[in-house]
């Protein structure tokens, strides 16, 4: 039974703010270390990885190594991103929780929604969301292409965020329709891959990409006019 602080849903509802509706300004936030109590989350958070991997396979990678490869790229992620106070999130084939978890503890001023369509996996979110009571996130068990035609969510995000849940290409298809005009895509890839789609959809109306860092590829979803 999961505890309080994730649910799981079909239709997790965003906050007011959609397309349309004039956005307020607010501060971005650089990120720093993880404080103590947020070291603490994140370690248990990779305690039950590791142990639901085994019947999950949501990782590849060992738990001697998940610090730096899990916590260390979502730390760089953040950095690059400088996300506004308050953003709205969503973190596409989230699988163990990379980056979106890791996000929502270090960010708990931003809502994020955990996007998952196989439901096993999904129901390792809600367990470990609940495990560390995080109050800022939702888990949606769909298919990222039914949640961007669905008005709830559509156009609802000013962030997406995810690691490698699909080729560059089409990561950036399925996540334009969640987000708002002036929304970005955060991505953890490879080197290589971001700067082809850099390449790539620079001949694409409507975006304007970069590689921020390496291994990280950022696309805007450009407002129109």
């Amino acid at each position: 039974m999961a505890t309080a602080g994730a649910r799981l849903t079909a239709c997790s509802r965003p906050r007011p703010g959609r397309s349309g509706t004039p956005c307020r300004t607010v501060a971005s936030v650089s990120q720093g270390p993880p404080s103590t109590p947020q070291r603490a989350l994140i370690e248990r958070h990779l305690d039950e990885l590791d142990r639901w991997t085994r019947r999950l396979n949501l990782t590849s990678v060992p738990r001697d190594r998940a610090w730096d490869r899990h916590v260390g790229e979502t730390v760089a992620l953040l950095d690059a991103a400088a996300l506004a106070e308050g953003s709205r999130c969503a973190d596409l084939g989230s699988g163990g929780g990379i980056p979106g978890v890791v996000v929502a503890v270090l960010r708990p001023d931003v809502s994020m929604t955990l996007v998952e369509s196989d439901r096993r996996k999904a129901g390792f979110l809600v367990h470990v969301c609940g495990l560390l009571e995080l109050a800022n996130v939702s888990v949606a068990a769909r298919r990222a292409e039914e949640l961007g035609a669905d008005p709830v969510h559509h156009e609802a995000y000013d962030v997406v965020v995810s690691r490698a849940a699909a080729p560059p290409p089409l990561l950036w298809r399925l996540s334009a329709p969640l987000l708002r005009p002036g929304g970005t895509l955060w991505a953890l890839v490879s080197d290589a891959d971001a700067q082809s789609t850099v390449a790539a959809l620079d001949r694409v109306t409507g975006s304007r990409a970069w590689s921020p860092a390496a291994g990280i590829l950022a696309v805007r979803r450009e407002a129109p006019g």
